[in-house]
């Protein structure tokens, strides 16, 4: 049933700050919470159209089960690519049950 639901399996990432040992830092993303059932979809043109007037274009709905440690500083691996999450995952109904999100896809993967 869940895989009805959920037919896709998505990565959550999180940009660590890793010591240089010369007093400096690198970053790198970092898998924090995988294989996570999600369903990804394609937004309509409405959804599409309205993004563009508020000047906040989007590539995908992510839905996935409720759960509240995902934030929008985290990005989204789906299918080998990377997406950015332009906002905070909302709790679709109130009711604790499904969470949404919008993805960017981030061109260069960084």
């Amino acid at each position: 049933m869940m895989q009805d639901i959920y037919p896709h399996f998505v990565t959550f990432q999180s940009l660590l700050k890793l010591s240089d040992g010369a007093g400096g830092y690198t970053q790198s993303w970092a898998d924090v919470i995988v294989d996570v059932p999600a369903f990804c979809d394609t937004p309509s043109s409405r959804e599409l159209f309205q993004a563009q007037q508020l000047n906040t274009p989007f590539d995908r709905n992510l839905y996935y089960e409720y759960r509240t440690d995902i934030n929008e500083k985290m990005r989204c691996i789906f299918e080998g690519e990377a997406y950015e999450l332009i906002a905070k995952p909302q709790d679709q109904g109130g009711q604790n049950e499904v969470m949404k999100v919008q993805l960017r896809l981030m061109q260069d993967g960084r």
